[in-house]
């Protein structure tokens, strides 16, 4: 009886901690100016916000891309905001280029992908989230 209790608790706890938290963006932190790597420019605003939680790739930075280029290396619980032009853009997540031991080789963090179109002086909010059965991803959001 004992050890179905302990399994049990092992495993809510593995359910549990496995998985990422949402950020509210006013309590983000923004990222600091030593790890944004491309300033944007243009009348329109696409904010990410990574969410916290540290086993789903919360001990390496995520580097964020817009259209290939990337635009900053964030950290779980930090916040960007990147000025763009109008249009059709792909944004994405990869692995951290500039980190070392396992981050540098970008195990577990495929890049992901994915489109958006925005307007002249739209803002619009992505998320990055994650689970170990999908790892880190992003994705549009309402918070």
């Amino acid at each position: 009886m004992k050890i179905n209790i302990l399994v049990f608790a092992a495993t809510l706890i593995g359910l549990t901690g496995c998985s990422t938290s949402a950020v509210d963006p006013l309590q983000a932190k923004p990222i600091p100016a030593a790890r944004i790597l491309t300033n944007g420019t243009g009348e329109s605003v696409i904010t990410v916000t990574r969410d916290n939680g540290w086993l789903v790739g919360g001990g390496c930075f995520v580097e964020v891309i817009i259209d290939g280029k990337p635009y900053a290396r964030i950290d779980t619980g930090e916040l960007i905001s990147i000025k763009t032009n109008p249009g059709r853009h792909i944004l994405g997540i990869s692995g951290d280029s500039q980190g070392k031991g396992l981050c540098g080789a970008k195990i577990g963090q495929p890049m992901k992908e994915t489109s958006t179109q925005i307007t002249v002086g739209e803002t619009q909010r992505f998320r990055i989230t994650g689970d170990t059965n999908t790892g880190l991803d992003i994705r549009p959001s309402s918070i």
